[in-house]
């Protein structure tokens, strides 16, 4: 069992076939846990959460800061569902949504509910990231990381686990950080429909698995959008550029899920292994 810690489904890329994405997940002993990044999107995942039995992050994504300054206290955190907060943190890649002071308070606001576990975002802003953390004593996942071993080993010294996914594996330079990085701070993702392992990606040459696709995702995967079966190909780069067994290592990244995410997660785990 392989448990994805980011899938997008309020996304508009799966509006037309959700039952279908997440009927293919749950067949291939997949479990994943759903993104909010505003508040609509947020109250989306937790229902989606609710009706397919997992678990939804609620949060303020960095490009939202502006034009979503909603107050974080609104958001039902405490919900059964949520297993964490975000999608938060800072993304200087885009600033042309927000800007780094609207990107700063959002970002700092969230922080305060120090209980809970994040989902981080963090893109070209190592630097301001790692001193807004220094501030907080908190547990959670840096998702998508795409930085360089150094920035790892600081995320990491903070108590804190990397996420990769297709992103993380898309430069030979990104390919080097995956042999660095100890095993036992790792989870996967996908991040779908975002940040598939494309064939113009350095890490693409190690995948083995590939599923059928066409233009409309009839009985199949939809061409182009990234699902959460595809983090079969995430585990395979990341197995092989390590050389690793890829069952051992699965059974190793679902021990380190639930090292984070606890109880909760653990209970899942065991309720949907009685359904298979």
């Amino acid at each position: 069992m392989i448990i994805d810690i980011a899938m997008n489904i309020a996304d508009k890329a799966f509006q037309n076939d959700v039952e279908n994405v997440i009927e293919r997940t749950f067949k291939n002993n997949i479990i994943p846990f759903f993104v909010g990044t505003n508040y609509e999107t947020s109250i989306q995942c937790i229902n989606y959460a609710d009706k397919y039995n997992t678990f939804s992050y609620a949060g303020i994504h960095p490009v939202n800061a502006t034009k979503n300054k909603s107050d974080i206290k609104m958001f039902p955190l405490r919900h059964s569902k949520v297993i964490g907060i975000g999608e938060c943190g800072l993304d200087y890649d885009r600033l042309l949504y927000t800007s780094k002071e609207d990107q700063k308070c959002i970002f700092k606001e969230q922080l305060e509910f120090k209980e809970h576990l994040y989902f981080l975002h963090s893109r070209n802003c190592h630097r301001d990231f790692m001193e807004i953390l220094s501030d907080y004593n908190i547990n959670g996942v840096v998702h998508s990381f795409t930085g360089t071993c150094e920035e790892m080993k600081d995320i990491i010294k903070k108590g804190l686990y990397i996420g990769i996914n297709g992103c993380s594996l898309k430069y030979e330079e990104n390919l080097e950080f995956i042999k660095e990085v100890p095993l036992e701070r790792v989870l996967l993702e996908t991040d779908a429909p975002y940040c598939k392992i494309s064939k113009s990606y350095a890490g693409y040459k190690y995948v083995q698995t590939f599923f059928k696709e066409n233009k409309k995702g009839f009985g199949c995967l939809k061409k182009g959008r990234n699902e959460p079966v595809n983090i079969r190909q995430v585990l395979e780069v990341f197995c092989y550029l390590k050389e690793l067994c890829p069952l051992e290592t699965e059974n190793f990244l679902l021990e380190n899920a639930c090292k984070l995410f606890g109880s909760k997660l653990e209970t899942l785990i065991k309720e949907k292994s009685k359904i298979t």
